[in-house]
């Protein structure tokens, strides 16, 4: 690796943290910097990508816990069944191309934002005093984004969140918390599933590792400290979603 692709690895990992962190979709950064500037083929972009998200989980994870945002008790039996479909997701990485799932994906985020926008309350002040969804709803999504998760990671943190708050009563800021553990423990498993594969590579990984790392720190400190987080949180996971779809559906070519 030269310089150029150090600073790129660094700059783009920091970002990659920030975004993972309050919303998702930090893995399409750092998985066009491994594609597109360090030249690594899909699928060990994919293994290798999971370095960075571990170092950046773990950090927001560690900095949610300390400010009192991370509530694991209530969160516990949802992050069983994620981490359960993950590990079957991440069985399929290691067996099949990705592609498929990625252009389904493209069209789940339209209705993702239609969602988002149909009522703004819902997310930034959910109503906490309604009980939570059936556990035999619940359940299969969360197993179900779990798969996704192990499989492909890129978006699972926005979809994750949002049923959190809908379906399981979180607020942004909490849900976020218990999004980033999560993260942080099923990608502890799939990364070494990964390297047993032998489809880490590790000097790339952990270069953007250390940027996103720093971003997931400076994320979640200022979430758990910045008063109306929730408000902007949701502007920010609004301004995200449709940035993802404009790339994906390739949007700019009918204004060029």
């Amino acid at each position: 690796m030269g310089t150029t692709e150090i600073i790129i690895s660094l700059i783009g990992g920091f970002f990659a943290g920030v975004l993972n962190t309050m919303a998702g979709f930090g893995s399409i950064i750092s998985l066009a910097i491994y594609m597109d500037v360090l030249n690594l083929p899909g699928h060990l972009a994919n293994a290798t990508n999971r370095v960075n998200v571990l170092a950046s989980s773990t950090m927001g994870t560690a900095t949610f816990y300390k400010n009192g945002r991370l509530e694991m008790q209530k969160a516990k039996w949802i992050i069983l069944w994620v981490f359960i479909g993950a590990m079957i997701g991440v069985y399929l990485a290691t067996q099949i191309d990705a592609e498929g799932f990625k252009e389904a994906f493209k069209y789940l985020l339209v209705a993702i934002l239609f969602v988002l926008l149909l009522n703004p309350k819902k997310f930034i002040n959910p109503d906490q005093s309604r009980a939570v969804s059936s556990p035999w709803l619940t359940i299969p999504i969360y197993i179900a984004m779990g798969v996704y998760a192990g499989f492909l990671q890129a978006g699972f943190g926005v979809v994750y969140l949002l049923v959190l708050v809908i379906m399981s009563r979180f607020d942004i800021i909490e849900g976020s918390a218990v999004k980033i553990a999560t993260v942080a423990i099923y990608t502890l498993v799939i990364v070494v599933i990964f390297q047993l594969n032998g489809m880490i590579m590790w000097r790339e990984g952990l270069m953007l590792a250390t940027g996103q790392a720093v971003g997931g720190y400076i994320a979640a400190r200022n979430m758990t400290k910045f008063e109306g987080a929730n408000k902007w949180a949701y502007r920010f996971i609004v301004l995200i979603v449709v940035a993802v779809i404009i790339k994906n559906f390739e949007l700019w070519k009918y204004f060029m």
